[in-house]
């Protein structure tokens, strides 16, 4: 029997350097609409350059991803400030920009994937 235990309501990760995310759950929807975007962009990039190095575009397809998926679950955030140290609101700019750094990034999918990890590797039957 699969025990299915994923939240159901938005939840708190802590991701590196004192940052933390507020998500709602990576249901279906919350995952294929992040593909979609992803692809998209991917695309778009591919129309102009037909020649598009294949290591590149796999890393390009994985950092669409997870800008696309912290756009869509991200609902909150602490710990992130502009140049001058303020807080910066949460934007799905700002979002973005987070993501290009590396370690939020994995950080960000590992903890974001967890719930649903968890679940499959449980086994379950």
């Amino acid at each position: 029997m699969l025990t299915l235990y994923l939240p159901t309501e938005p939840y708190w990760l802590d991701l590196p350097r004192g940052v933390r995310v507020e998500i709602r759950p990576v249901t279906t929807a919350v995952m294929a609409a992040a593909q979609a975007a992803a692809q998209r962009r991917l695309a778009a990039l591919r129309e102009v350059d037909a020649e598009l190095d294949p290591d590149l575009a796999r890393g390009l397809a994985f950092a669409f991803l997870a800008k696309a998926l912290a756009r869509h679950a991200v609902t909150a955030w602490e710990g992130v400030g502009d140049a001058a140290g303020k807080p910066l609101p949460l934007s799905p700019e700002a979002v973005e920009r987070l993501m290009d750094l590396d370690e939020m990034a994995s950080a960000f999918w590992e903890r974001a994937l967890l719930p649903i990890r968890t679940v499959a590797a449980e086994g379950n039957g």
